[in-house]
C-alpha cells in the first residue's frame, strides 16, 4: 500500500490509468494485426459508435478544432515550456508529475488511434467485402473502363454548368455537399455491410490555399473525428475529397479503399454534381493506367470525351501548376508515406492510385 502511495506522489492517478489504457490499446493493435476477423469485429461494432460520437461532439463547432490546434499549435508550445519552467522551480516531484502528464497526452493520442481508427487498416480487403474480383487489368480491360466512365460523363455534361475558364461548379454550399454525401452513404450501408453511417459533415479548412501546396485535398483528424476539406481545389475534387474524407470517418482506413468507397458514394448519388465529381476523379486514375499501358489506346478513349469534360481538366490541370513544385508536398508526402506503411499498407502513398483495380472490377462486372 506504502509503495502504491509513493507512485501516486510522482504519478498522477489519472497518468496512471491513461498508462493502463495504453498497454490495453497495445494488445489490441497487435490483435489488428493478427486476426483479420477481430479487426472487422472491432472496426464495425466498437470503433464506428465511438467515431460517431466523437463526430457529434466536434461537428457542433463550424470550424475545425484539429486546424485549430494547429494554428495555436506556436502558443501551446510556449505554454507548455513555461509550465516546465514553473514545475522545475518546485522541485524534482512537481517536475515528474508534469512529466508524466505530458506522456499521458502523448499515449491519449495513441489510445485514440487505436480505438477509433486503425482496426481500419487491417480489415477485410474491400473487394471481397463486396463479393467483387480485384483482378490483374489488361489494356483492353483499362480501355474498356474508360470507355465506360467516358460515356457515364459525356451523359451528365449537359447537366453540369461551367465556369468561363471551363471548371465545372458546385451549384450548393459545402454543408449541403456533406448532406447529399452521407445520405449516399445511408443506401451503401443499408445495402453492404462495409460502413456503419451517421450524420456528419466535411469542414472546410481556412487555410485551403497554403495547404494546397501539400497537395492533400482533404485530412480525417481521428483524435477529433473530423473530416477536413481543401476547399481551395477545383469543385470536382473538393466533392470526391469530402467523399473520401467521409469514407475515412466511417472506418474505411486503407486509401486505394476510401477512394473507392468515395466512388460509389458519389455514383449512387441522386445529384448529379456528385456523379460527375465521381467519375471524373477516377478517370484520371484509370486514363493514366490506360496511358502507361497503350497510349494509341489511351488518344483513341481521350477523343471520345466531350469537350467540356476535356476543358474541366485542362482547368484542373492550369489551376494546379502553382503547387506543382512544392517543397511542402516533398515532405508531407514522407510524411504520409511512412505513416501508411507503418500501418500495413506497404505501397504507401502509391496506394491512392490502386483505385484503379477496384473501379475497373467494380464497372466490368456490369455496375451502374
Amino acid at each position: 500500500m506504502s509503495k502504491i502511495k509513493k507512485i501516486k506522489e510522482y504519478v498522477p492517478t489519472v497518468s496512471l490509468v491513461i498508462f493502463a489504457l495504453t498497454l490495453i490499446s497495445a494488445i489490441l493493435y497487435l490483435c489488428f494485426r493478427v486476426s483479420t476477423a477481430f479487426a472487422d469485429f472491432f472496426n464495425y461494432y466498437i470503433s464506428a459508435p465511438f467515431r460517431a460520437f466523437i463526430s457529434s461532439l466536434t461537428t457542433i463547432f463550424p470550424f475545425s478544432l484539429a486546424e485549430t490546434a494547429i494554428i495555436l499549435s506556436p502558443l501551446i508550445l510556449a505554454v507548455l515550456i513555461y509550465l516546465a519552467v514553473k514545475y522545475a522551480k518546485k522541485g524534482a516531484r512537481a517536475s515528474l508529475r508534469y512529466l508524466f502528464v505530458l506522456l499521458s497526452a502523448i499515449c491519449y493520442i495513441f489510445i485514440s488511434f487505436v480505438w477509433t481508427y486503425s482496426s481500419g487498416f487491417y480489415t477485410t480487403s474491400i473487394d471481397k467485402r463486396l463479393g467483387m474480383e480485384e483482378r490483374e487489368l489488361s489494356k483492353e480491360e483499362l480501355y474498356d473502363t474508360a470507355v465506360i466512365l467516358t460515356d457515364r460523363l459525356n451523359e451528365l455534361s449537359d447537366k453540369i454548368v461551367y465556369s468561363s475558364s471551363g471548371a465545372s461548379l458546385m451549384p450548393y454550399s459545402y454543408d449541403e455537399l456533406s448532406d447529399k454525401i452521407c445520405d449516399s452513404y445511408d443506401g451503401i450501408a443499408s445495402e453492404y455491410k462495409v460502413i456503419r453511417n451517421f450524420t456528419s459533415r466535411a469542414k472546410p479548412i481556412l487555410l485551403s490555399e497554403p495547404f494546397t501546396y501539400t497537395h492533400i485535398s482533404g485530412v480525417y483528424s481521428y483524435m477529433t473525428g473530423e473530416s477536413n476539406l481543401n476547399v481551395n481545389y477545383p469543385d470536382f475534387i473538393v466533392a470526391s475529397s469530402a467523399a473520401h474524407e467521409l469514407a475515412h470517418q466511417r472506418g474505411i482506413a486503407r486509401e486505394n479503399e476510401a477512394n473507392f468507397i468515395a466512388f460509389l458514394a458519389c455514383i449512387n448519388s441522386e445529384d448529379d454534381f456528385l456523379n460527375y465529381s465521381g467519375y471524373l476523379d477516377v478517370y484520371s486514375y484509370v486514363t493514366g493506367a490506360l496511358y502507361s499501358a497503350d497510349k494509341d489506346l489511351y488518344r483513341e478513349v481521350y477523343a471520345k470525351l466531350d469537350s467540356r469534360v476535356r476543358g474541366d481538366l485542362r482547368s484542373y490541370s492550369v489551376f494546379f501548376q502553382k503547387y506543382a513544385n512544392s517543397k511542402a508536398s516533398e515532405v508531407t508526402d514522407k510524411i504520409n508515406d511512412s505513416y501508411l506503411q507503418s500501418n500495413g499498407q506497404t505501397e504507401g502513398t502509391k496506394s491512392y492510385g490502386m483505385v484503379t483495380d477496384l473501379v475497373c472490377a467494380y464497372l466490368l462486372d456490369g455496375n451502374k
